[in-house]
């Protein structure tokens, strides 16, 4: 079984944001849900000069999964709470390692 990283993309969330249906979704995984990750916020970029800046890109969160093959991995996602939220929220999925 391969690791794959999901990026929750997409508009800012508030705190209060309901995540309603996510504990269904994370034990319908079961063994292949590795982590099931954390909201991302206050972000930085550190730019190759030094600089920072608060430019970045709109990650909300993150989660990290095994499945057999990229193919499985979406197939898992086809049904995530985080999809229902509607236009500009997206999942990117990554294999790690």
């Amino acid at each position: 079984m391969k690791r794959f990283l999901l990026l929750y993309k997409g508009p800012a969330t508030p705190p209060n944001a309901s995540h309603e249906g996510w504990p269904a979704w994370f034990h319908k995984l079961g063994e292949k849900l590795l982590d099931k990750g954390e909201p991302l916020r206050d972000g930085c970029a550190l730019e190759c000069d030094g600089s920072t800046s608060e430019s970045t890109t709109h990650l909300n969160g993150y989660s990290l999964i095994r499945a057999t093959d990229i193919r499985e991995a979406l197939s898992l996602l086809r049904d995530h709470p985080y999809l229902s939220l509607g236009d500009g929220f997206t999942i990117e999925v990554y294999h790690v390692g």
